[in-house]
C-alpha cells in the first residue's frame, strides 16, 4: 500500500429509499443501498484522503432526471464524512443549450459539483447520441462553468470516443475505467491502439480503475491485467493518469485494498513523484479538491539538504 493518504475519484453510494435506480432492481450486489459507512467498512488499511463521488445511473426521462436530488443525497453524505469534496452528477447534456439552466443551478447553489458525467455504454444508440450535434454542444457548454465531463464506454465503443474527442477541444476530460477494455477476450492490441490516438489530445486523461471488473470476476489474476495497465502508463504517463476504486462496483470482481495492492506490484518500479502524482497530486489538480499538494522526492530531498547545510 502507498505510505502516504491516496484519493479515491471514483465513489459511488446510493439510497434506494431516496432515489430510483431501476438498474439496480433484484441485481444480486446492487439491489440494496451502499452509504458512506459501507464504503469506510471496505476501505480496510487504505489511507484514504478524499474521495469524489460519481453519479449513479438514477432513473431520467428525455425531459428531466434525479440530478439535483443525487447531488443533495452526496451532500448529506458529505456532513457525515467530510472527505467527499467533490461530486460528478449527471445533467441533460444531451440536451444542448437547453441544459445550461441545469449546469448553472449546480454552479450556484453546489460548489462541490466539478464536473458531469455521462454513461453512454447504456444508451439505446452510443454513437447517434456522442456524436449528435446536442450533446457535442452540451459537453462544450461545460468549459462556461470551469466544468470537465467524464465518458464511460466499453471497449466495443472507443471508436466513438476517438470521434467524440476531436469535437472537444477545451473542456478537460477523463475517460473512465480505461474504456472497460476487453480483458477476457485478450484484445490488448485494440486497447494500445486506441490509447495511442487518443492520449494525442492533451486534455483528456485516463482514470485507472475497474480493470478486475472487466476480467474473469472469480479467475483473474495480475498478470491478465498487466498488459492493460502497462498499457495506460506507456500512452498517458503519471501526468494524465488518475487512480479511481469504483467502489461498490469493483466488489464484484475484488476488494478496495485488493485492487491497490495489484497495482502496487504493476507499478513498483515507479518513483515516489509518480507515485504521488497517480494516487494524490492529479487527482487533486484535475478535480480541483483545493488539498495542499504533497511534496515530491526532490522537493524532500532539496529540504534535506538544506536542513544539513
Amino acid at each position: 500500500m502507498p505510505n502516504f493518504p491516496i484519493i479515491d475519484t471514483h465513489l459511488h453510494i446510493w439510497d434506494l429509499e431516496r432515489l430510483n435506480y431501476s438498474a439496480f432492481e433484484e441485481h444480486p450486489l446492487f439491489g440494496k443501498s451502499y452509504h458512506i459507512e459501507d464504503y469506510q467498512r471496505d476501505c480496510g488499511d487504505l489511507e484514504i484522503e478524499a474521495m469524489v463521488f460519481l453519479e449513479c445511473y438514477a432513473d431520467f426521462t428525455p425531459t428531466g432526471g434525479q440530478y439535483i436530488d443525487e447531488i443533495k443525497f452526496v451532500e448529506d453524505s458529505a456532513r457525515r464524512d467530510p472527505r467527499i469534496r467533490g461530486i460528478v452528477p449527471m445533467a441533460p447534456l444531451e440536451w444542448g443549450s437547453r441544459a445550461e439552466p441545469v449546469l448553472a443551478e449546480m454552479a450556484e447553489h453546489h460548489p462541490a459539483v466539478k464536473g458531469i458525467r455521462r454513461i453512454v455504454e447504456f444508451d439505446a444508440d452510443p454513437r447517434a447520441l456522442t456524436l449528435s450535434r446536442a450533446f457535442i454542444d452540451g459537453v462544450n457548454l461545460l468549459e462556461k462553468f470551469d466544468y470537465h465531463f467524464e465518458i464511460n464506454v466499453n471497449y466495443t465503443q472507443m471508436d466513438i470516443v476517438r470521434e467524440f474527442v476531436k469535437r472537444i477541444p477545451d473542456v478537460p476530460m477523463i475517460l473512465d475505467h480505461c474504456g472497460k477494455p476487453g480483458i477476457k477476450s485478450g484484445a490488448i492490441s485494440q486497447y494500445r491502439q486506441d490509447l495511442q490516438e487518443l492520449s494525442q489530445h492533451p486534455n483528456l486523461w485516463i482514470k485507472l480503475s475497474d480493470l478486475p471488473v472487466e476480467a474473469d470476476h472469480q479467475n483473474w489474476t495480475g498478470n491478465d491485467l498487466r498488459p492493460f495497465i502497462d498499457a495506460t502508463v506507456e500512452a498517458f504517463g503519471f501526468d494524465r493518469m488518475i487512480y479511481a476504486g469504483d467502489y461498490p462496483v469493483c466488489l464484484q470482481a475484488t476488494t478496495l485494498p485488493q485492487w491497490v495492492d495489484v497495482l502496487d506490484n504493476a507499478l513498483a518500479g515507479s518513483s515516489r513523484t509518480e507515485l504521488t502524482k497517480f494516487y494524490r497530486n492529479n487527482a487533486n489538480r484535475f478535480y480541483r479538491l483545493g488539498l495542499p499538494a504533497m511534496q515530491s522526492e526532490a522537493g524532500q530531498e532539496r529540504d534535506k539538504e538544506s536542513g544539513e547545510r
